[in-house]
């Protein structure tokens, strides 16, 4: 099984970030989008053919949230603080007073939502209350 030390580096790499400064932030979307992702699917553990859905996710979230960070400011395409999702164009909470409390979970459900196709190949039924 997968890790959220493994998405880290396929993040890192593909936002072409040049340091590891702001991986503790980062962290936190790739915590939250494993929290979101394992509740729909209904596991326990991530499946290791979401490797790199899960780090799509996380940059996904990131671009839409963040786009207001140097770093991240640089690999989004488009009009400032609007990222196209899938087939949806999403603002994120750009401006001077980080947007991650303010539109954080509306982000991460549209990314989940998003991405509902390649996760519902892993998705566990439950019957009942057990699992």
């Amino acid at each position: 099984m997968i890790t959220a030390s493994d998405v880290w580096p396929i993040v890192k790499l593909r936002l072409d970030l040049p340091d590891d400064t702001r991986k503790p932030l980062i962290d936190t979307y790739i915590a939250e989008i494993e929290r979101r992702v394992l509740h729909d699917i209904n596991h326990r553990r991530m499946p290791d053919g979401l490797l790199y859905v899960w780090a799509s996710m996380v940059m996904d979230a990131v671009r839409v949230d963040l786009p207001h960070v140097e770093e991240i400011d640089e690999t989004v395409g488009g009009p400032a603080g609007s990222v196209k999702v899938g087939d949806t164009s999403v603002s994120g909470g750009g401006g001077s007073g980080g947007g991650l409390a303010n539109t954080a979970k509306s982000v991460i459900d549209q990314v989940v939502f998003n991405y509902r196709a390649d996760l519902n190949h892993y998705r566990r039924m439950t019957w009942g209350t057990g699992r």
